[in-house]
């Protein structure tokens, strides 16, 4: 068997991808999942040294990310676990979203400093 056909299989195997390529995706969004959640980190440290409150949009966001991230790994693999995942985030998301438009309406008021 020659180089070509060892690749042209491994690409039938893979449907068609390069498995370096999928590698490298998945670093990257492993990477942008912990710089996404350190930069919200950073956000919420100076929303509290400034104001003594911590804003819910940015963990919104981010919960809201990872939620969708996981359904879609769940709708592909079919791995309860991913399901699990996926529900856990949306129930945060949705929890953090209430608060932010309870906030917005003046039903919850922020604790005073």
């Amino acid at each position: 068997m020659t180089k070509e056909e060892i690749l042209d299989k491994s690409r039938a195997d893979n449907g068609n991808k390069d498995i370096y390529d999928v590698e490298v995706q998945k670093k990257a969004a492993t990477a942008a999942y912990f710089s996404s959640f350190a930069l919200c980190a950073f956000a919420s440290l100076i929303s509290w040294l400034c104001t003594r409150r911590v804003s819910a949009q940015c963990w919104i966001v981010f919960f809201g990310m990872l939620s969708v991230a996981f359904f879609v790994k769940f709708f592909k693999m079919r791995k309860l676990h991913e399901l699990f995942v996926a529900l856990g985030y949306l129930a945060i998301f949705v929890l953090l979203t209430v608060l932010f438009v309870f906030q917005l309406t003046g039903k919850i008021r922020p604790a005073a400093a």
